[in-house]
């Protein structure tokens, strides 16, 4: 990490050379992998030269909370991903798509972030000393993209608990969703909403205080969440 910030930090004061660097285009920069456990993302070219990219995954920790935290993991192994091309030429003005892989099936999502590194100079023949599988440790990185990518489980399921005496909201399912909006329905005929727009994770919770709901009934209380796959609106008791 210390190695990308001080790049970073050089690139920003090398004025001449970011807009080459920054003339690339990484789309999209959060996916689901398909059911069957494959994506692709984008890397579209608008310089004038030829830049020389790199892919470093990391698995992403406790995601959406304050304890997240990036794990290295080898590309390949039974608790990473696989990216084709690992190493890449992208020229001026083209598009390079990677393929991205999950190894096995699994019973909870994972997520990780998949960062792309350009490397100065537009050498496709970059030597990284033996025994170093870390590009960003082995040369200078100039710039990079860091790419979400959340890999479902086999049979995805979301399942909310609202605990409203400590107003959080706990996920048991094994896949994460996008909480919405809180709705205190004591009325009979109108819900008071509070808007909460946050990702609550497989074993993972979420502080809803704003809906100001303690001690409420959660019989009373609706979820309004988006299905990670379907990308539909689900509402739902809080009970």
């Amino acid at each position: 990490m210390k190695t990308k910030l001080k790049a970073l930090f050089v690139l920003a004061m090398t004025t001449s050379y970011l807009p080459a660097m920054a003339n690339v285009n990484v789309f999209p920069m959060r996916m689901m992998l398909n059911p069957q456990g494959s994506g692709v993302v984008h890397v579209l070219s608008k310089s004038t030269d030829t830049r020389f990219m790199t892919v470093d995954i990391r698995r992403v920790d406790h995601p959406a909370t304050a304890q997240e935290k990036e794990v290295k993991v080898k590309m390949g192994s039974a608790d990473s991903l696989v990216v084709t091309p690992a190493r890449f030429a992208l020229p001026a003005g083209a598009t390079q798509a990677l393929r991205i892989v999950n190894i096995q099936p699994l019973q909870k999502e994972v997520s990780y972030r998949v960062w792309l590194n350009a490397v100065p100079g537009s050498s496709p023949d970059l030597i990284v000393p033996a025994g170093n599988d870390d590009v960003s440790t082995a040369v200078g990185i100039a710039m990079s993209w860091g790419v979400v990518v959340n890999v479902p489980p086999e049979h995805p399921e979301v399942k909310l608990v609202l605990d409203t005496s400590a107003q959080r909201l706990v996920n048991r399912g094994n896949i994460h969703a996008v909480v919405t909006r809180v709705g205190d329905c004591r009325n009979s005929s109108h819900c008071r909403w509070t808007k909460i727009n946050k990702s609550v994770y497989a074993d993972e919770s979420l502080d809803i205080h704003a809906a100001t709901i303690s001690g409420v009934s959660p019989k009373v209380i609706k979820l309004e969440y988006i299905d990670p796959v379907s990308q539909k609106t689900v509402t739902t008791s809080g009970s």
